[in-house]
């Protein structure tokens, strides 16, 4: 008799039973794997699929002007699949728009992007060489060229080279002097003046061409709430006739100069 004959018909019989439990496990790791799989390949075909397109972009935080200009940023990327939608990038190339302070881009499922944009505070025109100058916001941050819808802004007679997105550093003396200008005093201004430093290290000296071709000197760019506080209580204390210059960079001690010929053909007495 052979061993195989010897072999005890109940443990060949669990012999079977293993082999068969052993060919199962494997057919459910197939058929699981498989399964994975293909919830895999479904997942990145849904991601993919025309239903979850970027169908939809909702811009939040501007008016009707501004919209066109968004749109040629974002536009592009409708009709890409929502997974492959790059906010960050959209963010970058809309705060690349000079008159954009701040962008923040989401996504939501299943197909649309919101945009909030900030927008950069016109505050001062620079005079130009040829033409209306450029528009700056309280940073020196150029953001557009002047124009009829800015002529209402406050001017600083300051040529200046920069370019929509650059900033220009011999504005900020300017942009100072504004923020701390009262109305009623502004409506005396027609233009804010700076005149750089002889130097690097000079601080250049600023001040205002005033109505009537009379202008005020403030000096250096310092104490400037000071300055126009001095500059205020001349203005609101003095008859204003014939006076050319009135010098305030000493703010307790300001000084008004008259025209000579003016003065005299006027019967006032100088200063």
């Amino acid at each position: 008799m052979t061993v195989a004959g010897r072999i005890d018909p109940r443990l060949r019989a669990r012999r079977a039973a293993v082999r068969r439990a052993e060919g199962r496990r494997r057919l459910r790791f197939v058929v699981v794997g498989a399964a994975i799989l293909g919830l895999i390949f479904a997942g990145w075909a849904a991601l993919r699929s025309p239903l979850l397109d970027l169908d939809h972009i909702e811009v939040h935080g501007l008016g009707p002007s501004r919209l066109a200009e968004v749109s040629q940023v974002v536009g592009p990327v409708r009709g890409t699949p929502l997974k492959d939608v790059d906010s960050a990038l959209i963010e970058a190339d809309l705060e690349a728009l000079p008159w954009v302070l701040d962008a923040a881009v989401e996504k939501s499922w299943p197909g649309t992007v919101r945009v909030e944009v900030v927008e950069r505070t016109a505050v001062a025109r620079l005079t130009g060489p040829d033409g209306p100058g450029a528009v700056v916001d309280a940073v020196g941050a150029v953001i557009a060229e002047g124009g009829d819808r800015y002529r209402e802004l406050p001017m600083i007679s300051l040529e200046s080279s920069a370019q929509p997105g650059q900033v220009e550093p011999e504005a900020l003396p300017g942009l100072k002097l504004i923020e701390v200008l009262p109305d009623d005093l502004a409506a005396w201004v027609e233009a804010v003046t700076y005149r750089p430093g002889a130097s690097e290290r000079a601080r250049g000296l600023v001040g205002f061409d005033l109505v009537g071709e009379a202008e005020a000197d403030l000096g250096e760019p310092t104490l400037l709430a000071d300055k126009v506080q001095a500059l205020r209580t001349v203005i609101n204390g003095i008859d204003l006739t014939c006076v050319r210059t009135i010098d305030v960079a000493v703010a307790d001690f300001p000084t008004v100069r008259r025209d000579p010929g003016c003065a005299a053909r006027a019967g006032i007495e100088r200063p």
